[in-house]
């Protein structure tokens, strides 16, 4: 039996750890802050600690260097939680964005535990170098990182609580409420996509998301997301076209990911009877063009000036979508040097045009 430290301020989400990592058979000690958590660690040196990083008497990456400093905590393996993207949380040994999936869960519990990675080197200048930043930007992120917090913390909650009672009512064959508790578990991440969007969507306004490119085949890039895509949604059929020759650009894979399932989740909504999609990439002089089509109800003449703006959505259908999609779809697309646009007509169809630069 290990002994695994939990840091969290929200009450609910603390005990809902602690009962996932109890049933997976290890002891959970709980702290409601940073401080208390230091303190905890120092008394009875764990052999895991899972930490959120927004939290009174300190966040969770001040807990993981305070623990880091100190020789004999050093080597604990740290599982960092966060509904934003904290700086620093590359230096956890595992960082898992919140709402956090059961079973990801698990799996980050089970897999820390199996090893005790000696502690990174820490040097002063460098740490002091890298938490440098302006004031009116470092004022900015902890806004974000709040609003992500205050929203995203109680959807964790509920969300892992409704994974849990679906375990239970499953394991007991009861299948309304079975039912009952995927579609609750269905609209807590569809609202968990929507504060995500709006998320990117002010940092892009902001300037704040910045690209981890690197040069690569964009091909098989494109083959596995078509997979994925035939996968997910068996029903469909996905078409790759155009993709014979190695066709080499740079590229964040993670960000243009993004853009491109905006752009096939929309083709899936909105593609009519035929339940055909075609994800198509071409060579152009200095340009790489990938197209994504459908041919179902089409866009307006009206609509389509204003297709890439903030809340703006092809019908008046709330339910299918929110209307950031393609504007971050847009913005991520000229953070790489690229273009998007939209070719439609009214019961024909819509085909987005994503191109690329083969060089920057």
């Amino acid at each position: 039996m290990s002994l695994v430290l939990i840091a969290e301020d929200e009450e609910a989400l603390l005990e809902v750890f602690a009962e996932v990592v109890e049933a997976l058979g290890h002891r959970a000690v709980r702290a409601h802050n940073g401080e208390e958590a230091l303190t905890l660690a120092r008394t009875e040196p764990p052999d895991l600690v899972v930490s959120d990083h927004m939290m009174p008497r300190r966040t969770g990456v001040e807990l993981l260097r305070a623990l880091r400093a100190e020789p004999h905590l050093a080597a604990v393996p740290f599982v960092l939680l966060s509904a934003a993207r904290p700086a620093g949380r590359e230096e956890a040994n595992t960082f898992l964005p919140k709402p956090v999936d059961l079973s990801v869960f698990e799996e980050a519990i089970s897999t820390a535990l199996q090893s005790r990675p000696p502690a990174p080197e820490q040097d002063r200048g460098s740490r002091a170098v890298s938490n440098l930043r302006s004031s009116v930007g470092a004022m900015r992120e902890e806004v974000l990182h709040w609003v992500a917090h205050e929203l995203k913390t109680p959807l964790s909650s509920a969300r892992l609580n409704a994974q849990v009672l679906l375990r239970k009512v499953a394991h007991r064959g009861a299948e309304d409420e079975c039912r009952s508790a995927e579609a609750v578990l269905r609209q807590l991440d569809r609202m968990n996509g929507l504060i995500t969007s709006i998320l990117d969507a002010g940092r892009l306004s902001e300037g704040r998301v910045e690209l981890r490119t690197a040069y690569c085949d964009l091909i098989p890039f494109l083959r596995e997301l078509v997979q994925e895509w035939r996968e997910l949604e068996p029903h469909m059929e996905f078409m790759l076209t155009g993709a014979h020759e190695p066709l080499m650009v740079p590229f964040d894979a993670e960000r243009l990911r993004q853009v491109l399932n905006n752009l096939l989740s929309n083709a899936v909504k909105y593609c009519g009877e035929r339940r055909r999609v075609e994800l198509g990439v071409s060579p152009s002089p200095g340009q790489a063009v990938i197209h994504v089509r459908d041919w179902g109800v089409g866009i307006s003449a009206s609509q389509l000036p204003s297709i890439f703006d903030r809340f703006r959505r092809a019908d008046d259908d709330p339910s299918r979508g929110h209307g950031l999609g393609l504007f971050i779809a847009s913005a991520l697309t000229k953070l790489h040097g690229g273009s998007l646009s939209v070719r439609s007509s009214l019961g024909e169809g819509s085909t987005f045009y994503l191109r690329l630069p083969l060089r920057r």
